[in-house]
């Protein structure tokens, strides 16, 4: 912790400067060029932090010297958090309601607390699973509809020497199919989040029909041909469209009991202490992006979902974009943005590595929610 001290307080120093105009942002590569294309078409000042860690401690800084960027991107627990504090302006107080009823009104209710938008809808990524349906026809197997039917579209594809799915260690799946069983919050030591756990184990350890990629790896497998099905997101297929060479198809994900689909991605905060000129920008950018064609050419380039109409997507995405008409969201609690990663190390990891019994790891977890929540 000393090393970062000296960093620390200079990013609080860096944070005096002159923050007029400033539009904060963790998009690099082609997310970052689509993002940079339409910026530049208003007279906002783009600022790129290049992860959102380092655009968080950030924020962070910039809050305790009261000289926040005009507006930024942001996950709805930091937006929030941010408003509680008197930092963030309700989003109607500067964009027109004519402007914000173009957003679909799933994507709204996430920004929505106590009848105040805390944030507009920006980069929304929905997940997807992805297969090679020239393989599947091969198999003579049919895309999966639910998670069960997974499961024997798996099996089968081992039967047939065939490795039937892979994905991350990632929160992002854990959470969508304990809300799909019913699970509620962070209530994770529930039998929903047991049998969530299990059903992800089974895949990996006691059919051995599926297993874990690491980073990108289980992208670049599916590339190669050596993997049925993945789990990625929408944007994924952006970054995997140039490397096939094959069939390939973007499907909703499978369901559980319960036919919800949690979204990704983060919303734009618009701060206090600006001037009018300043927010009239924010309304110029706001406008702008959503508009037919910014939002055909966002998603086109990005993978991200148009926050306003599916129509206007790729038609290879739209049936996986329309999943917004089911949406839920990850809590919106600083407390779950803090302890999101050690759900991934402490409690998934050891859990689908075979270390650790999902019973005893998610009994730990409870009690660290306990810990951070002191």
């Amino acid at each position: 912790m000393r090393r970062l001290l000296p960093l620390a307080l200079m990013v609080v120093g860096c944070s005096r400067a002159d923050t007029s105009y400033q539009i904060w942002h963790a998009m690099g590569g082609p997310l970052g060029d689509a993002f940079t294309y339409i910026v530049s078409k208003t007279r906002l000042r783009e600022v790129s932090f290049g992860s959102y860690n380092t655009l968080a401690q950030r924020l962070v800084s910039a809050a305790m010297s009261r000289k926040l960027p005009l507006v930024s991107q942001a996950f709805p627990s930091w937006s929030l958090e941010f408003y509680d504090k008197g930092l963030v302006l309700d989003a109607r107080s500067v964009v027109p309601e004519s402007l914000l009823s173009k957003v679909h009104p799933r994507l709204l209710a996430e920004v929505e607390t106590s009848g105040v938008y805390i944030a507009v809808p920006f980069n929304k990524s929905v997940p997807v699973l992805f297969y090679n349906a020239d393989m599947m026809d091969s198999l003579g197997l049919s895309p999966p509809k639910t998670w069960d039917e997974l499961r024997s579209v798996c099996l089968e594809a081992k039967r047939r020497g065939v490795w039937g799915f892979a994905f991350t260690i990632d929160p992002w799946i854990f959470y969508t199919i304990f809300k799909q069983k019913g699970g509620k919050g962070l209530n994770f030591n529930s039998p929903e989040g047991i049998s969530t756990l299990k059903f992800l184990r089974s895949l990996v350890l006691e059919d051995s029909c599926a297993y874990l990629g690491s980073g990108y790896s289980h992208q670049d497998d599916f590339a190669s041909r050596r993997v049925l099905m993945i789990w990625a997101t929408s944007v994924s297929y952006v970054f995997m469209k140039p490397k096939i060479r094959f069939d390939m198809r973007a499907s909703p994900i499978p369901t559980d009991r319960y036919d919800s689909v949690v979204i990704s991605g983060t919303n734009l905060s618009i701060f206090a202490g600006h001037t009018p000129e300043e927010y009239d920008e924010v309304v110029r950018f706001v406008s702008l992006f959503l508009s037919d064609s910014i939002q055909r050419y966002w998603t086109t380039y990005t993978g991200y979902a148009p926050i306003t109409n599916i129509d206007l997507a790729d038609e290879e995405l739209k049936e996986v974009f329309s999943q917004i008409e089911r949406a839920t969201y990850e809590p919106r609690s600083s407390l779950w943005m803090r302890a999101r990663r050690y759900f991934a190390t402490e409690v998934m990891e050891p859990v689908l590595k075979g270390f650790m019994e999902p019973e005893e790891a998610l009994q730990r977890y409870e009690e660290l929610l306990r810990i951070l929540n002191w």
